[in-house]
């Protein structure tokens, strides 16, 4: 019996060690120092968008400070989202997936190899290819030309790219639904917000956007939603997470025909496409959005 008591007050003694560790570890805020570069690069992004008249600023999310806050602290992410309108109808005329990876998007985030301050954005070639969007030039012009006037006057070894442009999966999980489109909206926002530790940063009516430019598109809307805590340990080693998995993109739309679907990225195929860790924060997420999702639209 005594043999007994010892080892369960080895195994306690072990257990709250080991607690003690994650805890400390897990608290350890990033020095202040850290954010300066990449704060620079983003006012800059942030400013050339601003200075656009057919740009609008949708929100900027920074990750980091946000994480930290919610007691998940990870090195300087911060994304700015912005809309053109009228490249955004072009677009979604050949494909409504792909307005999960619009409205436009750059991440300014401290580079986890070289420790600097780096600008990452995704290319024409990965929408085009990943939505299979046409070879058309005047749809990669558009898009090359509001994303180089956002980046206008970073330095050139700011600006970062990723491994590859291909993605030969999508990478995108979609649920049909049994109810209408408004229906739908409502019971997937409702299960967003019932998560204690989830914001929506945003919504992004593209149908109606399209029509003040001629465009007539079925119901498309997409919605910006995240949770900081849970975002922040995923990206605490993969920060470029922040441009396309964080914050999610929950699309919304209905075919032709009149049918409503839901669509929502992988975050794990989003991960092995950036070479970076798809650990266990990652996998518990993906999973746990998947379920919520599928859940709410139950009929």
């Amino acid at each position: 019996m005594k043999k007994f008591r010892n080892l369960l007050l080895f195994v306690l003694l072990l257990a709250g060690g080991l607690s003690l560790v994650f805890f400390l570890r897990k608290e350890q805020p990033i020095p202040e120092s850290r954010f300066v570069e990449p704060d620079k690069l983003f006012q800059t992004l942030q400013r050339n968008v601003l200075d656009q008249a057919e740009f609008e600023l949708i929100v900027d999310i920074d990750h980091a400070r946000l994480g930290a806050e919610a007691g998940s602290p990870m090195p300087p992410s911060h994304v700015l989202i912005w809309s053109d309108p009228a490249l955004e109808a072009a677009i979604l005329t050949h494909s409504p997936t792909a307005a999960v990876d619009l409205p436009l998007r750059v991440l300014a985030y401290e580079d986890q190899d070289s420790g600097k301050a780096a600008v990452i954005y995704n290319s024409y070639e990965f929408v085009a290819s990943r939505h299979s969007l046409p070879d058309d030039d005047s749809l990669r012009d558009g898009y090359d030309s509001a994303i180089s006037q956002a980046l206008k006057g970073l330095p050139d070894g700011a600006i970062a790219t990723f491994p590859s442009d291909d993605m030969p999966d999508a990478a995108l999980i979609t649920l049909t639904s049994p109810h209408g489109f408004a229906t739908t909206k409502k019971r997937l926002l409702d299960a967003i917000r019932a998560q204690s530790d989830t914001v929506v940063f945003g919504e992004v009516d593209f149908s109606s956007r399209s029509r003040a430019h001629g465009v007539e598109l079925p119901p498309l809307q997409l919605v910006l939603f995240g949770g900081p805590g849970p975002g922040g340990k995923a990206m605490a080693s993969a920060p470029t997470l922040g441009l396309d998995a964080f914050c999610q993109k929950l699309l919304i739309w209905q075919d032709e025909g009149g049918n409503v679907y839901v669509t929502f990225n992988d975050l794990l195929a989003l991960a092995e496409r950036q070479n970076v860790s798809g650990g266990l924060p990652l996998r518990v997420i993906n999973q746990r959005v998947r379920k919520t999702f599928s859940e709410a639209l139950e009929q």
